[in-house]
């Protein structure tokens, strides 16, 4: 029966960010009663302690992209970062149960929202003096630079370091041609219907197009409870956020002052692997690419093994050379 296949994956990748040592939680970060779920490291949560014999670890934001929860998106990820890092795994507005009044639907008031949580006091207090790294995927990846851009604009005024950034298969200098040859190969009128599935039919090409080697059958059951519990819910909110992404055409895409990592799947068919080397271009001397291999726009989950251990080695040692690389 889909609904209990849906209902025990749940509880499987839940299970594995718990056993990270990770604890769900939520918090108002502004007068519009924006409110960000998220997932933490208790220490997190409180406030430095002037006992705490040895120095704070690093932090690690995980941003997801459109899909299911962040736990489905970042299960392969918690434990291996986990034993280094302390990390965030925020719920992106109109995704779960993040919501807001705000009339504002951009990557760019994401990652405003993100700030806020990451520097407000009563949030998360236990961030306070740590250096930050910032991880996103896809649409999450969009949000990531934003949030680097944002936390860096805020100089001094931040409580919190910025430090690397990790942007995995997402274009950030995608343009309407983009969007366009990306509908036509997915047989679709426009990116929306793809990325924001109407129905069972429209989620098992957004499967197929996003994954190397899609699994071959899936139970239209399956499908259905899928669809109803991670895309139908503030449907149209998720597409007034595709329309209104602020990265791409017409958008001056520059440089960060942080080391950046661009990871994309060799075969990635919403965003073709020669995006990732536009990027580069775009992003300058700091930033490299590591291409990964078999794998599609989700290589974090089909290829985590070495997804993983290429961003460790990124975040735990300083890149000792800049350019593009190909991983093997």
């Amino acid at each position: 029966m889909g609904f209990g296949v849906v209902s025990l994956l749940n509880a499987v990748f839940r299970r594995m960010f718990t056993s990270a040592g990770l604890r769900p939680g939520s918090a108002t970060v502004d007068a519009d009663d924006t409110t960000i779920h998220f997932w933490a490291h208790p220490s997190l949560l409180q406030p430095p302690s002037s006992e705490q014999q040895q120095p704070p670890r690093p932090v690690v934001v995980l941003i997801h992209g459109f899909g299911p929860d962040p736990t489905w998106q970042w299960a392969a990820q918690a434990g291996p970062l986990s034993r280094h890092f302390d990390l965030v795994v925020p719920t992106l507005l109109f995704f779960g149960a993040s919501a807001t009044r705000g009339p504002a639907r951009s990557d760019a008031f994401q990652a405003a929202a993100l700030a806020a949580l990451l520097t407000g006091e009563a949030h998360l207090p236990g961030a306070a003096g740590r250096t930050v790294h910032v991880v996103g995927t896809s649409y999450g990846g969009l949000v990531a630079y934003h949030l680097a851009r944002e936390l860096h604009g805020r100089g001094a005024a931040t409580p919190v370091a910025v430090g690397k950034v990790a942007l995995c298969d997402s274009d950030a200098c995608k343009g309407a041609d983009d969007d366009r040859a990306l509908a036509a190969r997915s047989g679709v009128g426009e990116v929306t219907e793809l990325l924001a599935p109407a129905d069972t039919r429209a989620l098992r090409r957004l499967m197929a197009i996003c994954a190397h080697r899609p699994i071959k059958y899936i139970p239209e059951c399956l499908l259905r409870d899928m669809l109803r519990k991670y895309f139908a819910d503030k449907r149209e909110d998720k597409i007034a956020l595709i329309k209104g992404i602020t990265t791409g055409e017409g958008f001056p895409l520059t440089p960060l002052s942080q080391e950046v990592l661009i990871i994309w799947g060799e075969f990635d068919q919403i965003f073709p692997v020669e995006k990732a080397h536009k990027m580069k271009e775009k992003l300058g001397e700091k930033a490299t690419v590591k291409v990964i291999p078999n794998a599609g726009h989700l290589p974090q989950q089909e290829d985590p093994k070495l997804f993983n251990q290429i961003l460790l080695d990124f975040l735990l040692h300083p890149s000792t050379s800049n350019g593009s690389a190909a991983a093997k």
